[in-house]
């Protein structure tokens, strides 16, 4: 495999938010270069990239998927992602891998939330970028003005490149502004005819001409000087710089199209040929030498050291378990061994595929540039490196937004417990943002999502691909039991039933310890009132009466126990007898010392555009929260932290996208148990009682 095919492989995302065409849009690129015999459509339900059932069933991206097309000299390999927030996982594992992102954005709707959050991790890990307006076919659009409105929200430095003549029914004429051509577009027909400016319009397109030519030169500095002196600058030399500029990020180009009508596509693709880095023009990738233990920097090419990483597992229901990987630099081939980082070990790749869709193709080898697949190989995971045994490599992990819904599981089937365990840990390989807890506080299995739509689809799939049935519900609050004021109790435990009887008798005395104190257990008999051998049966007594306090038999926490005095009898008594005693010793004291119930308190830390800050802070005191601080953070957001009650936050993730339409994020964690209000305890040592009987 040589240099010059490598330059020819370009690796795209398509990355934006729900219902903008994305989808549409691949379907257009593979039927104009006639890999498709027939444009897929999402009604039709037909499209070679939405290919698993559920997704067929929903009619919507649940999955990244990989797909390829050659154009003229370019090959280029696409992922599609996801556009629901819930699946954002998908976009950040393509963000990492790719080369060059197309935003594409429904001229009507404009930015949504989902895209939203793209610009932002692509402006943490900055990409060549295309913005695509798609839709022209809607009525009543201002196509300038909202590449400008795009420009002015989110500080993009948008070029467009092709503007519509008209948009809603009539639109079928686009005019290429670096060109100055017109392209006339009729349906069913992939490519535009050439046509000549309307005379109506030729001057602004011109001045669309001069402005845009401007904002290329003003990205080199010689070239701005030759261009301010009215020296004539040969095209050439313009495509050149543009195409630096674009790879630099100093301008992002935007197109105008209609995916549903295929109109302005063929003109996106050319310039995905002229314009989009290919994958020896991207810089080095920063690797750790793990042989070294030190970072190094590899530059892609086919002759380097070799250098993948994995991004995506599937599981294939004839080949079995596939992993996705990118290729930056060097050479796989089959039946070669190759390093794996997570597993730290050696395998043999007898296979390598090709992906379109769901379909593989057989290889022998690949290059930089490329996104393959092998099978079998149980030991790889996402974010795995690839890499030669005799230079082991490691490229740093994604990192991926914290799940933040939780639902308990509950199997709709007796005995399906370890099934839906096993089950669920190969999806979590496949999804890194979903995250499984066995709680023993509360005895329930929880899955943590992202939000309503991944979870329900998650519980989807499980029953897809596995063949598992789950309900998903709230999941129980960790509440528990401690005391407010001192006590002491006696208990004398005497039983005669013919032969040896039963005896033991202690007095205790029980105090409260701060917050977070856990148990205390003190021994402060004199004299051999109780003997040391029975003691033990005492400490094991009150832990036992620990685990179901006397209101609504929640853990009882923060307490300290002192034996003080008790007596025993020299035939009946045992550990057992001492045992029983100082159990009901417990219970009989802890009514006496002003229980109650205590409640998990949540940290959270939001992030929000300011114009939401209302509207969140309200929330949070209607749930009985604590607003700690706010501080402003960049693009005009702010962070606040907060603490509320567990019992308020379960669906905090819900409330916050409905508050903030989807522009806000939160991460929690425990922070520490407060008195739950009375009133509130009251209803639920009533719902406990009734439960009891």
């Amino acid at each position: 495999m040589n240099g010059k095919s490598c330059s020819n492989n370009k690796v795209i995302g398509l990355i934006s938010g729900n219902g903008a065409g994305k989808t549409s849009l691949a379907e257009c690129f593979l039927y104009n270069s006639k890999i498709t015999d027939r444009l897929g459509t999402i009604d039709a339900k037909n499209t070679v990239s939405d290919f698993s059932p559920l997704e067929i069933i929903k009619g919507f991206s649940i999955s990244s998927s990989i797909l390829n097309y050659k154009w003229k000299d370019s090959n280029i390999n696409l992922i599609d992602c996801p556009g629901y927030m819930d699946f954002i996982g998908q976009a950040q594992a393509a963000i990492k891998i790719i080369d060059s992102a197309l935003l594409v954005v429904d001229v009507k709707s404009g930015v949504q939330a989902p895209t939203e959050l793209v610009i932002e991790l692509l402006a943490k890990n900055p990409k060549p970028m295309f913005c695509i307006l798609n839709k022209l076919d809607q009525e009543n659009i201002d196509y300038f003005k909202v590449v400008e409105d795009i420009k002015s929200e989110y500080n993009l430095n948008l070029v467009p490149i092709t503007t519509p003549v008209n948009s809603g029914e009539n639109f079928s004429k686009i005019v290429d502004i670096l060109q100055n051509q017109a392209y006339e577009y009729k349906e069913k027909n992939p490519t535009g005819n050439k046509t000549s400016v309307d005379e109506n319009i030729k001057d602004q397109i011109e001045s669309h001409h001069n402005e845009l030519v401007e904002s290329i030169v003003e990205t080199d500095d010689v070239l701005i000087s030759k261009y301010l002196e009215g020296e004539e600058i040969d095209d050439k030399v313009v495509s050149e710089v543009f195409k630096k500029a674009v790879i630099a990020g100093k301008v992002i180009p935007v197109f105008a199209i209609s995916s549903g009508k295929n109109f302005g596509v063929d003109i996106l693709m050319d310039y995905i040929n002229s314009l989009l880095p290919s994958a020896l023009d991207i810089p080095s990738i920063k690797a750790k030498d793990l042989n070294k233990d030190s970072e190094i920097e590899i530059k892609s090419s086919p002759d380097g050291s070799l250098l993948a990483y994995v991004f995506k597992t599937m599981a294939d229901p004839y080949i079995g378990k596939l992993s996705i990987f990118r290729i930056f630099s060097g050479i796989i081939k089959i039946n070669e061994n190759y390093y794996i980082s997570g597993p730290e070990k050696t395998y043999k790749f007898t296979n390598l595929f090709k992906l379109q869709g769901k379909s593989q193709s057989d290889i022998n080898e690949a290059s930089c540039g490329d996104i393959v697949a092998v099978s079998k190989i149980m030991d790889i995971s996402n974010d795995d490196t690839i890499s030669s045994h005799d230079q082991p490599l490691k490229i740093p992990e994604t990192e991926y937004f914290s799940p933040t819904l939780p639902r308990a599981v509950i199997p709709r089937s007796k005995g399906d417990e370890e099934k839906i365990s096993s089950s669920l840990s190969k999806l979590i390989q496949e999804d890194p943002t979903i995250r499984q807890e066995l709680n023993s506080e509360v005895h329930q299995n929880i899955i943590w999502g992202i939000g309503e739509l991944h979870l329900s689809i998650s519980r989807d799939r499980l029953k897809e691909k596995f063949d598992v049935d789950i309900d998903i519900l709230v999941p129980d609050v960790a509440y528990k039991e401690t005391i407010r004021k001192d006590a002491k109790a006696e208990y004398k435990y005497k039983k005669q039933s013919g032969g040896r009887g039963q005896y033991g008798h202690v007095l205790i005395e029980i105090k409260p310890l701060g917050s977070g104190g856990g148990f205390e257990f003190k021994n402060s008999i004199f004299g051999g009132a109780i003997p040391k051998g029975y003691i033990p049966g005492v400490e094991k007594g009150i832990r036992e009466a620990l685990l179901k306090g006397v209101l609504a038999e929640y853990p009882v926490v923060d307490v300290s126990v002192n034996l003080y005095d008790g007596s025993y009898h020299t035939v009946d008594s045992s550990e057992m007898s001492f045992k029983i005693a100082a159990s009901m010793a417990f219970k009989k004291g802890m009514q006496e010392a002003s229980p109650v119930i205590l409640e998990p308190i949540t940290e959270l830390e939001i992030i929000a555009p300011e114009k939401y800050m209302g509207d969140i802070i309200g929330d949070i005191n209607t749930k009985r929260g604590k607003i700690i601080s706010m501080t402003q953070i960049e693009n005009k957001k702010q962070l606040i932290k907060a603490t509320a009650p567990q019992s308020e936050t379960f669906n905090y993730a819900i409330d916050l996208t409905s508050l903030t339409r989807g522009r806000g994020r939160f991460i929690q964690k425990f922070s520490h148990y407060e008195e739950l209000p009375s009133n509130l305890a009251h209803k639920i040592i009533e719902e406990r009682k009734k439960q009891k009987e």
